[in-house]
């Protein structure tokens, strides 16, 4: 017989002085067994749904909008309307200045939703995230051009 079906006959036949102790033993074995349960639940159903994943646009946007030192995104060209002439990019990151606003993050070729959705996730309303492409379609019609392709 398990522990807590025995923990629950020994409540169950009328014990002496040690029943709260016997019952408080049981409800936390049992709180404990629920929440293993539920932790379990929402990992699974997590699993099913899918987790949120940054996109590439998405993760690049962030990078150059907070200037991480160190990243893969050190090599895109950043424009400063405020700064005059010929300027050396290293230089321009290591400028103190203003936080970012206004982010337009355009696609030469083909966009899609989740992109844009996954910008939108990280715009707040500290910084607007504008999304273009040349080409915005939906999955069948880029289905179907992959087809026209084999």
């Amino acid at each position: 017989m398990s522990d807590a079906m025995q923990d629950a006959s020994g409540m169950t036949s009328g014990g002496g002085a040690g029943d709260p102790d016997m019952l408080s033993a049981f409800m936390a074995r049992a709180t404990n067994q629920a929440t293993g349960l539920l932790a379990k639940a929402t990992e699974r159903v997590g699993t099913m749904l899918g987790k949120v994943h940054k996109h590439r646009a998405t993760r690049v946007v962030e990078n150059l909008c907070e200037m991480k030192p160190n990243s893969e995104d050190e090599e895109y060209l950043y424009l400063d309307p405020k700064v005059k002439g010929d300027v050396d990019v290293s230089v321009l990151r290591n400028m103190t200045r203003a936080p970012v606003r206004d982010v337009i993050a355009f696609m030469i070729g083909g966009g899609c939703y989740a992109e844009y959705q996954n910008l939108q996730m990280i715009s707040d309303e500290r910084r607007v995230i504008s999304y273009g492409s040349t080409e915005l379609i939906d999955p069948c019609v880029f289905l179907n051009q992959l087809g026209k392709l084999a």
